[in-house]
């Protein structure tokens, strides 16, 4: 077990914030109620990895020919 120290006005908001009857109880929701959130949130590798990306219809638009001109490497 860890012994954490922390101030008191910070303590009586958290038993405030988490409606419960004393500082253990409200630590102990608020941390478990933290890990929930942050565990079910994917990580921005999992966001950009798109696995769907196969069924997303696309079609890029055509660019005009006048638009670019080949290099002349003579």
């Amino acid at each position: 077990m860890t012994t954490i120290t922390l101030d008191d006005a910070l303590i009586d908001k958290v038993i405030a914030v988490s409606h419960t009857q004393n500082a253990q109880e409200a630590l102990t929701k608020i941390i478990a109620f933290y890990l929930q959130q942050h565990k079910q949130q994917p990580s921005i590798a999992e966001l950009l990895a798109m696995p769907d990306a196969a069924a997303i219809d696309f079609e890029p638009p055509r660019l005009a020919s006048n638009l670019f001109n080949p290099a002349d490497l003579s």
